[in-house]
């Protein structure tokens, strides 16, 4: 079954009205983004839930496989939670791609409060088509 982008992801779907609604700038196998989770994505009070954390964090490493055309679905995900990830403030969000093959692609994403690293994850990616 082919994938098809409907613009309705709840990390970057502009035609999802719950989206996040983040704006990744992709170059040379990375990708960032800059967001501010609202209380919609807690767990406990002003703390985002793990499963919002890790949305985040398999929506980069997907753009920054996916910079130069290529595309998959999240086959394997890894996520290191190091620091509690606030609501409410500027969070910065990076990936890099690792190893880009015709059948499968790797990579790793951070999120980051001004220098301090709070969640980090590996993630191996399946090729699969797509429609635009």
């Amino acid at each position: 079954m082919p994938l098809v982008d409907d613009h309705g992801c709840l990390v970057c779907g502009r035609d999802n009205p719950i989206s996040l609604g983040l704006r990744f700038t992709v170059e040379g196998g990375r990708a960032e983004a800059s967001v501010v989770l609202p209380e919609l994505v807690q767990g406990w009070r002003q703390v985002a839930h793990g499963g919002a954390v890790s949305a985040l964090l398999d929506e980069a490493m997907f753009y920054a496989l996916a910079g130069e055309g290529w595309r998959g679905m999240t086959a394997e995900m890894t996520v290191r939670f190091l620091r509690p990830v606030p609501t409410g403030v500027a969070l910065r969000l990076t990936a890099e791609r690792l190893r880009l093959h015709r059948r499968f692609g790797e990579a790793r994403a951070q999120l980051h409060l001004g220098q301090d690293l709070l969640a980090e994850a590996d993630g191996k990616f399946l090729s699969v088509k797509g429609e635009s």
